[in-house]
C-alpha cells in the first residue's frame, strides 16, 4: 500500500531479526508460544519487541552505509564486528556504529 501511494520504502531481510538479542548478547531462548525471547544476559522481552527493533536498525545501518565511501566503510567495520555480515546486524551495532562515527577520524 505505501508503494501504491508513492511512498519511499526500503526492504530489510528479516532473517535472524527475532533470534538475537537486540542488546547485542547472542541468541535468545524462545519459550513454547514463541512470544518471549530470553536472553543471555537473563532479560525476558517479547520476541516481536526485539525483532522490530533489530529491524528498524538494520534500516538505519543500510542508509548510513549508503552515505560514506567503501574506504570509511571498511574502517567502522573494523571498529564495528557486528557489521561485517548484514544477517547478524542488531539495535546495538546500530549504538555502536553511531557512537565509531561520532569519534575524530585518526589519520
Amino acid at each position: 500500500m505505501a508503494h501504491y501511494l508513492s511512498m519511499r520504502i526500503l526492504r530489510v531481510n528479516a532473517r535472524n531479526t527475532s533470534k538475537l538479542a537486540f542488546d547485542g548478547s547472542g541468541k535468545v531462548e524462545r519459550n513454547g508460544k514463541k512470544d518471549l525471547a530470553t536472553f543471555t544476559t537473563g532479560k525476558v522481552y517479547h520476541a516481536d519487541l526485539s525483532g522490530s527493533y533489530n529491524i528498524g536498525a538494520r534500516y538505519f545501518v543500510r542508509g548510513i552505509q549508503k552515505t560514506i565511501s567503501e574506504k570509511r566503510w571498511l574502517s567502522l567495520q573494523a571498529k564495528v564486528p557486528g557489521l561485517a555480515k548484514r544477517t547478524y546486524t542488531t539495535l546495538s551495532s546500530l549504538i555502536s556504529l553511531t557512537k565509531a562515527l561520532e569519534s575524530p577520524k585518526v589519520a
